[in-house]
């Protein structure tokens, strides 16, 4: 039985203050298949992750109050190993903005105009480096349960065994992940 399930679209925060800028990001982000969530603003941001972690957020360098780099310092703090790839669009483009932004925690960072085709492809790039990040995550976890339930079927065989017979103990630890 075939059964149609449609696939889940990316939720992709974008963080501008420049209305314009939000409207387009959004329109082409949408005509290529993601879910756009806005945000005017460096605080909106903060507001929106605390309720919802979104797949990656593209964030302004440039705004009034918070700015890009700050916020995603916060993110970073707060999210911790949670924080979604962060990629930034700027028109900065001197060597200290960029350093700046992978100090703070950016993955990645993208000039203003915005290149539409190399935006959508980091895009997807740092997409595909999450999901598989979340993959080996929970593999990673899975193998430690598996040796955690080998482990101890062994030292309750091993108790069992030499309880059994006492004259020949046995001992034995699985090496740890």
């Amino acid at each position: 039985m075939k059964t149609n399930s449609s696939p889940i679209l990316p939720n992709i925060l974008l963080v501008d203050d420049d209305t314009s800028i939000r409207t387009t990001v959004k329109a082409v982000l949408e005509i290529k298949g993601y879910q756009v969530i806005e945000a005017e603003s460096g605080e909106a941001c903060l507001n929106i992750c605390q309720t919802q972690i979104p797949d990656l957020i593209l964030i302004d360098a440039v705004m009034p109050g918070m700015d890009g780099f700050t916020c995603s310092s916060k993110l970073k703090k707060i999210l911790s190993h949670q924080c979604p790839p962060i990629l930034m669009m700027t028109v900065l483009d001197d060597k200290d903005s960029l350093y700046r932004s992978f100090d703070v925690g950016i993955t990645e960072y993208i000039l203003k105009p915005i290149n539409w085709d190399n935006l959508t492809r980091t895009m997807e790039r740092l997409l595909q480096n999450r999901q598989k990040h979340n993959q080996l995550k929970e593999q990673f976890g899975e193998l430690n349960n598996l040796r955690n339930t080998i482990d101890k079927t062994v030292k309750q065989t091993l108790k069992r065994y030499n309880q059994e017979s006492p004259k020949n103990v046995v001992s034995l630890s699985l090496v740890r992940l």
